[in-house]
């Protein structure tokens, strides 16, 4: 994945993790509707830079990212089919778990910081 590929993906988690966490009584998305809305609001938004990016595949990228949180032990790729039916067996888990699991993979996502040198002193 190519930083402005990665950099879409964490924000598309992070703008999706925002929206779950301020939810309180009102009604809660499936995860693949959310992340799909959200992607959609963040192009319509001019929020993903100047370059063309395939919305379906920043989805499919950010529901691997959340399916190899959720469950290391079976390896989820952004090109498989039963990612949405996957994504579906985390719509069952309780809100809180949902809003953790999207907040590590935003954080798993984010590009990394440059450490500034440090004085050989």
């Amino acid at each position: 994945m190519g930083p402005s590929h990665q950099h879409a993906v964490h924000q598309l988690l992070t703008e999706a993790h925002n929206d779950l966490a301020a939810r309180h009584d009102e009604p809660v998305p499936k995860i693949h509707d959310l992340l799909a809305e959200t992607a959609i609001d963040l192009y319509d938004h001019d929020q993903f830079g100047d370059h063309p990016l395939s919305i379906g595949r920043i989805v499919d990228e950010a529901a691997a990212c959340l399916l190899n949180l959720a469950t290391p032990q079976r390896l989820a790729l952004p090109h498989d089919e039963d990612l949405p039916g996957r994504l579906g067996e985390l719509d069952r888990l309780p809100l809180a778990d949902r809003t953790r699991l999207l907040k590590g993979a935003a954080s798993r996502t984010a590009p990394a910081q440059r450490q500034p040198p440090r004085d050989a002193t």
